[in-house]
């Protein structure tokens, strides 16, 4: 029995690192997945707007402001929020948003692509960058106004 003294302290140290490192791994996990997912249904959010809201396109500036307005919903759930809103992602801003169209031969739009790009989430040990996802295109139903201004 003197042999075996000392051996319940190292097999505990061994097992609680194990444990700990399993624990850490699985919280990192859920949180990039809960983030992610927060994303998905930002992204969708958004892009429903998109392919529900008249396409105005007198000027250049008109369909800017329009993109404005549909990164704004992805960010802060709002097209025209608040100056002390809160983006529904932490440090997720516009910038990180990109609305593409997809246009006719006659430029009407026929689907809006809404994107993530560039955005980076700090998880506990680790960072992701989503480039290019989550991605959504839904079919243009709104009204195409190519001769009136953005509001």
């Amino acid at each position: 029995m003197k042999n075996e003294r000392g051996h319940a302290m190292l097999e505990l140290a061994v097992s609680a690192g194990i444990m700990v490192s399993c624990l850490v791994g699985t919280f990192q996990f859920g949180y990039t997945f809960y983030t992610y997912n927060q994303l998905v249904t930002a992204v969708g959010n958004g892009a429903r707007y998109a392919a529900q809201r008249t396409y105005r396109k007198a000027t250049d500036q008109d369909v800017e402001r329009g993109n404005a307005a549909i990164r704004n919903m992805v960010v802060y759930g709002d097209a025209q929020p608040a100056t002390s809103a809160a983006p529904v992602v932490p440090k997720l801003t516009p910038d990180h948003v990109e609305v593409r169209w997809i246009l006719a031969g006659d430029g009407a739009p026929v689907s809006v692509n809404v994107a993530i790009k560039g955005y980076t989430m700090d998880a506990i040990f680790r960072s992701f960058t989503f480039e290019g996802r989550p991605s959504v295109e839904f079919p243009y139903v709104g009204k195409y106004a190519p001769t009136e201004s953005e509001p």
